[in-house]
């Protein structure tokens, strides 16, 4: 079967014969990787050769190389001592890490390393649809709305959907993450990007749907007041079998670790997946929304 999340990869032009080129004028975290690839190739590396001597996964060169991944402080020191750059790409770190940090609410970027390592998931998302499951033109959208735009602050589109693209390889790796995702009905209705973008995304949930390591369900507007969720939630379960619950404000995320409070909010998405159509259903009320609404 193909890969539902197939579309996301390979997404960069290629250029003189390589793929995923970047522009250094983009972003820090382009130049980072326009110039790892630069002296990667000056040192006649390899992807996987580098990685082997850092040691990681190849996958990684490549996704910090094409700017889909941010690399880390030791990263970039190992880096700089493989490829004997004097201390170029550890230079640049607190460059990166200032545009993340105007990319985000603060407290993502720690859910987003607590999330790579777990081994289930638990996701709902009130108003648009989770970012786990966002195609990259539903992405490009939503952080493109005027909304958006109201703050003085530099465009961090590319780095958001980076960030984003990045996570959600966490559905399809060897090992992939099992989760299970309450979609809110109004985010269906709601057409981001119009008639185009939403048929896009909506064939993609219904692709993603397919996966065995995804349970997908929609809490129908007919819940009425019994919606046993009126925020976003997120919810990990780490390979330690602890809980912890993420939530957001307007500028804020907090990430929970007591396991109390986790425990609570485990409980209450448990009611709120019980009164949630089942998959099946949910499946059919995504094709209706498509065919009515977006056709």
């Amino acid at each position: 079967m193909t890969d539902p999340l197939d579309h996301f990869a390979g997404s960069g032009a290629t250029v003189a014969g390589r793929k995923n080129e970047l522009d250094p004028s983009d972003s820090p975290g382009s130049l980072f990787g326009g110039m790892l690839r630069m002296y990667r190739e000056l040192r006649g590396l390899s992807q996987p050769q580098l990685a082997a001597q850092i040691p990681c996964d190849d996958s990684l060169i490549s996704r910090v190389e094409s700017g889909t991944r941010a690399p880390k402080d030791d990263f970039a020191q190992r880096c700089d001592e493989i490829l004997r750059t004097d201390g170029a790409l550890a230079y640049l770190m607190p460059f990166v890490k200032k545009r993340l940090a105007q990319a985000f609410r603060e407290g993502f970027l720690e859910y987003v390393e607590e999330e790579a390592k777990a081994i289930e998931l638990r996701n709902f998302e009130a108003m648009c649809l989770p970012g786990l499951l966002q195609t990259p033109a539903y992405v490009r959208a939503l952080l493109g709305s005027g909304a958006n735009k109201l703050d003085d602050a530099p465009d961090t589109t590319e780095e958001a959907i980076a960030v984003r693209l990045e996570r959600q390889q966490i559905l399809t790796s060897e090992t992939p993450t099992f989760a299970f995702f309450v979609l809110d009905e109004s985010s269906l209705l709601r057409p981001v990007g119009g008639r185009e973008v939403m048929r896009g995304q909506l064939d993609h949930l219904l692709a993603v749907a397919e996966l065995p390591n995804v349970a997908l369900q929609v809490a129908p507007m007919s819940m009425g007041e019994n919606l046993q969720l009126w925020q976003s939630l997120h919810l990990l379960v780490l390979p330690d079998h602890s809980l912890i619950g993420y939530s957001e404000s307007v500028h804020q995320g907090t990430l929970v670790r007591d396991q109390t409070k986790s425990g609570r909010w485990g409980r209450r998405y448990a009611l709120l997946q019980i009164a949630a159509l089942p998959q099946a259903a949910s499946m059919d009320l995504i094709r209706k929304a498509r065919q009515d609404l977006y056709s």
